[in-house]
Parts: structure tokens; sequence; C-alpha cells
């Protein structure tokens, strides 16, 4: 398949607009590390803290009107935060939501045969964006150190002006 599906253009797309907002922030962790942003349900012992994972959970199809096929197309995103320390975590919550409030540019990708690595990509409308929840993860004792500090935002999205 060349070109991408809406799911994984709103995963890059977040993607894409995280790496130049943490770039032009010059956001780092306590740690010195820049913050980097991963796409998808996976975590992985191989990352380096802070971190933030980004995927696309579940869609919400909501008819306008009984007896209508137009659809109310809203998508969950979960954006998980994993932080060396409960500082750093609470840190990085405060910055992505202030970050994302506003939205951004949803692009739609196609595979670029010149060069895999970068897909060729268009600009479409604004995604908007609605909190469902912004907390920090509890889990059970003894976690892994990448889950020892993980935080969650949960966001409803729906793209205007495609």
């Amino acid at each position: 398949m060349s070109n991408w599906r809406l799911y994984r253009n709103l995963e890059n797309s977040l993607k894409d607009f995280l790496e130049s907002k943490i770039s032009e922030d010059s956001l780092t962790g306590d740690n010195g590390n820049a913050v980097e942003v991963h796409v998808g349900r996976e975590n992985s012992d191989t990352w380096e803290l802070p971190a933030i994972s980004i995927y696309m959970d579940s869609e919400t199809l909501t008819r306008f009107e009984i007896g209508s096929n137009l659809r109310q197309n809203q998508q969950l995103i979960i954006l998980d935060i994993y932080a060396n320390n409960e500082g750093e975590r609470l840190d990085l919550a405060k910055w992505l939501v202030d970050t994302i409030n506003d939205g951004w540019t949803y692009y739609t990708y196609s595979y670029n045969v010149s060069n895999p690595e970068a897909p060729t990509k268009v600009a479409g409308g604004l995604v908007n964006v609605n909190f469902n929840s912004n907390n920090r993860v509890t889990l059970i004792q003894n976690v892994s150190v990448l889950d020892a500090h993980r935080h969650r935002v949960s966001i409803t999205v729906w793209i205007a002006g495609t």
C-alpha cells in the first residue's frame, strides 16, 4: 500500500509536530537527553528516557442523525510519557498538554521510492483536540525502570478542513 491511511497519518502527523516542538523548545529531560517520540503501542527497554509514545486507540463513528450514513468521525489517541522521575513526569505532562492544546496540522503520507525512510507528506486540515484524561499511570510494585514514572494523556481528535 503506497498511501498511508487515516490512523497512521494521525499518529505520524502528531509525531512530526511534537518532534518539531521539542527541537524548537530545546526540550530535554533532567538527564540532558532530548525527549524521544515513538509511534505505536510497544514500549522498549532500549528507549532512552524521557520518551513519549503515541498510538491511535479507537474511533467513534456517531451518526449525525437517524437514517443518515454521514458520521462524526473522532479518534482516541493515547500519549504515554516515560520519565526518569516524578518531577520530570509532571513537567513533561504539562508541556505536552500545553503544546497540543491548539491542535496540529494533519498530513497525508505516502511511500517515497527514492528515500523509504522519509515518506512524502502533504498538509491537510487542522487536527482539533478534546482532552479526556491526564494522569499518572499507577502500576504495581517492582515495575521496570521504563514504567516507574509513566503518565498518560488521552485525547479525542477530529480533523477540520479536509
